[in-house]
């Protein structure tokens, strides 16, 4: 059965979907929203625990000025700023490094990044370990900077260990902008979703929401879409969708706001017909990171300052003592204590150590914890047991495949871009059929909960203006 005919249908419906849906709704036109998952949100998840929430995707608004979140929440008190934390840089033998000699070398390598030529194609990596090896004020101590020059990898999420041309592009640091003002602005307990909340009115009152019908457990299965371009089919002018549940929905225009990472595996499969070839070189040369957290909860905390901010500096000698299935242990870059959670720790762990862990059983998973607890605190701190762990698991998701975008030197190189991808599929001259939103689609916020929203309004006017237009 064929439901009937909307103006607009988003499929996907994590933050970016949701923005799309209330600026389309709010102008009048008739939308539904598809989502995959039993649950809207998409990389922001708030999961209860206690008496707050966890977030295992995005967690904290990331600025003030010219952050779409910031100006939506702020007003209605619904954010709070962090207290200062307690550094501590820690060798992976448990040894204490001074926080002097730490942030001197960190700064360093960040002002040789600064410094590089942002207008060719190199990778930031390259230019940090070139640093190390070049930069006079780095060679007092090789087997720390080292360390420290990896950390700062993983912690930048730079990429590229196994293919250098993955990493980030020096080029890219101009695309990306930075939102001015406090980066970890929290939640106060509440989650991420909170956003979600105030995008359908359901904040401070969800019996007051707004009534945009969103229809779960769609995963779509294909997007028929017109076309009059010479050469290919031109049939029924409405999109027509296809779920795997059986079920069909046709409009007159469709939004998606797939990840890049199920892009990126799907779309051969999803559009018919095809997707043009500079949209396709987009969807193949964007990248897609991997970055998973790990909670921790212990019986009660041990350490002795709140918040706390474990750096792990890794030695190869200590990476040697874990076993084959335990490598990705050694991918652990750091430690933070957890706002509104006060007896536990979150860990941080990129790329291929995260999608290891992912493979991992919870019970493997607590295990190797424990062991790197006692290698790294037990010398330092007393240690009292781990209670539970709680996992993020983006990569093995088949609706998300990882966590965000970002522009590599093979980014560069074949010329792709946010703007290619987001630039719709027309009917005619003048009328977008299909739209593209979601934070890879950002031309300058693509890593952020912020970027998402923005884009889900932008292509959400887009097609407000063309339908008021009446150009069908």
């Amino acid at each position: 059965m064929v439901a009937p005919a909307m103006d607009v249908i988003v499929i996907g419906c994590g933050a970016s979907g949701i923005a799309a849906l209330r600026r389309l709704y709010d102008a009048g036109l008739k939308v539904i929203g598809l989502e995959a998952a039993d649950r809207i949100g998409g990389r922001i998840c708030s999961v209860e625990y206690g008496d707050c929430y966890l977030d295992l995707g995005g967690a904290w608004c990331h600025g003030e000025k010219d952050n779409i979140v910031y100006d939506m929440a702020n007003p209605l008190g619904l954010l709070a700023k962090p207290k200062p934390d307690h550094k501590y840089f820690l060798m992976s033998d448990g040894k204490l490094i001074s926080n002097e000699t730490g942030d001197k070398i960190l700064q360093i390598l960040d002002e040789e990044v600064g410094k590089a030529e942002k207008n060719n194609t190199r990778s930031i990596s390259e230019c940090v370990r070139n640093a190390i090896k070049t930069n006079p004020d780095l060679q007092f101590d090789e087997e720390l900077v080292k360390s420290l020059a990896e950390w700062y990898e993983r912690n930048n999420h730079l990429g590229g260990q196994g293919d250098p041309k993955m990493g980030k592009s020096l080029k890219g640091l101009e695309e990306w902008w930075v939102c001015e003002g406090e980066p970890f602005i929290n939640w106060k307990g509440k989650g991420y979703k909170t956003v979600l909340d105030i995008l359908l009115n359901r904040y401070p009152d969800a019996s007051k929401g707004l009534p945009i019908p969103i229809h779960l457990n769609k995963e779509v299965e294909n997007i028929k879409w017109c076309t009059s371009k010479p050469g290919l089919e031109r049939g029924n002018p409405l999109v027509q969708i296809k779920c795997k549940d059986g079920s069909l929905y046709t409009a007159k225009s469709v939004i998606i706001t797939l990840s890049l990472g199920v892009l990126k595996e799907r779309h051969s499969q999803l559009f018919s017909p095809p997707l043009p070839t500079e949209k396709i070189n987009s969807i193949n040369n964007l990248q897609f990171c991997v970055l998973d957290k790990i909670y921790i909860e212990f019986t009660q905390p041990w350490w002795p300052e709140f918040p706390s901010n474990f750096t792990i500096l890794w030695k190869d000698e200590d990476k040697a003592r874990f076993n084959e299935q335990e490598t990705w242990i050694t991918e652990i870059f750091g430690f933070n204590t957890v706002e509104y959670h006060p007896n536990s720790l979150v860990a941080w762990i990129y790329g291929a150590g995260a999608m290891e862990m992912e493979k991992a059983s919870n019970e493997q998973v607590k295990a190797g914890i424990e062991k790197l607890l006692q290698d790294l605190f037990s010398k330092q701190f007393k240690l009292n047991p781990v209670k539970s762990i709680l996992r993020s698991q983006w990569a093995s998701n088949p609706l998300i495949r990882g966590s965000y975008s970002y522009r590599s030197v093979y980014t560069e190189e074949n010329d792709a871009s946010a703007k290619a991808l987001s630039e719709p599929l027309y009917h005619g001259d003048s009328f977008p059929v299909v739209g593209f939103a979601g934070e890879a689609t950002s031309y300058h916020r693509h890593n952020g909960v912020h970027g998402a929203v923005e884009a889900g309004f932008r292509e959400a006017d887009r097609f407000i203006d063309s339908f008021k237009k009446g150009t069908k």
